[in-house]
């Protein structure tokens, strides 16, 4: 059994510990969690050990899950790498590549595992798309979420758009040639809605929007490629392909359409870190992906930030 200690006892964190109680090869070791009061009483009725330090949750643990996104994740997993202890790390889990890189040096002196939680990653929807993507030359995402009267203060493209920048940059293995961004300010003081547009080396083009002040909740991503269109609906658990059958022939097309189980994503990243520990594999989402993505992050965000000075 792999002692497994949990940062966070707020809504999000309540799903990763559905999750950690689901997989036999975990024991939850105990809880930590300096945001929320109530936090001990909240602990004490789920029937879990509270620690009132992280100190103390590190040394009754062999791995962190830092869930909580109201704490600071850079701290606490520095904190945590510098006891040899591996990471589960919620994104969004930084705030600027420079804290990513010195993560990845502190990771690679103490020789721990971190696996990043980008949850489209395993998400159903997408890896039933993987099999039918074949150099995809255009790639284009939506990510809408319904509108509420809650302030966001988390800018949308660390928030939304992140997901889809991870998703793009794991298939489109090439640098980025250049990045035209633009966003609009609705009712936040950052934009509520950010388009980017990605152009990289190789001649792929891909297209992202994020909006956090839509009429409905959409998450879609499409990928053209040579005589063929791959749809896969993030939230529908939906995959449709179109495919050319024959250049010279119009009309000549195959149309399929498939469903995806509707797995829990984060039970599946957990279950494929639990793997990755007791396997000695390299994490599914490493933190030099993640370092990646913040660096992509802020490439857009600076292009939109010119339109605010």
């Amino acid at each position: 059994m792999i002692k497994i200690g949990l940062v966070g006892i707020d809504e999000t964190s309540e799903n990763h510990l559905k999750a950690i109680r689901s997989i036999d090869g975990f024991r939850l070791s105990g809880v930590f969690d300096s945001h929320i009061k109530n936090a001990r009483e909240l602990c004490e009725k789920e029937g879990l050990v509270f620690f009132d330090n992280f100190g103390e949750l590190l040394q009754n643990s062999e791995v962190i899950d830092i869930a909580s996104p109201q704490m600071d994740h850079f701290l606490l997993a520095s904190e945590a790498i510098k006891k040899s202890k591996h990471l589960f790390i919620d994104s969004p889990i930084l705030s600027s590549p420079g804290e990513a890189l010195r993560l990845i040096d502190l990771s690679k002196e103490a020789d721990v595992k971190i696996q990043v939680n980008y949850p489209e990653r395993f998400n159903p929807a997408y890896t039933a798309a993987l099999p039918y993507l074949n150099n995809p030359m255009y790639i284009e995402t939506q990510r809408h979420i319904a509108f509420n009267d809650q302030r966001q203060d988390i800018p949308v493209v660390m928030d939304l758009m992140m997901h889809d920048i991870d998703i793009v940059l794991s298939i489109v293995k090439a640098n980025i040639r250049n990045v035209h961004a633009t966003g609009v300010n609705v009712f936040n003081g950052s934009p509520d809605i950010v388009n980017a547009n990605l152009e990289f080396d190789n001649g792929v083009v891909a297209n992202l929007t994020a909006n956090r002040i839509a009429a409905k909740n959409i998450r879609r991503i499409k990928f053209y490629q040579h005589q063929a269109r791959v749809q896969a609906d993030f939230l529908k658990y939906r995959i449709k392909i179109i495919e050319q059958q024959n250049e010279k022939t119009t009309n000549s097309f195959f149309i399929k359409n498939l469903k995806a189980p509707r797995e829990d994503k984060l039970l599946l990243a957990l279950h494929d870190f639990y793997s990755t520990l007791t396997k000695n594999l390299r994490p599914a989402v490493t933190l030099d992906s993640a370092y990646q993505n913040l660096k992509v992050a802020d490439l857009i965000d600076e292009k939109v930030q010119m339109l605010y000075p």
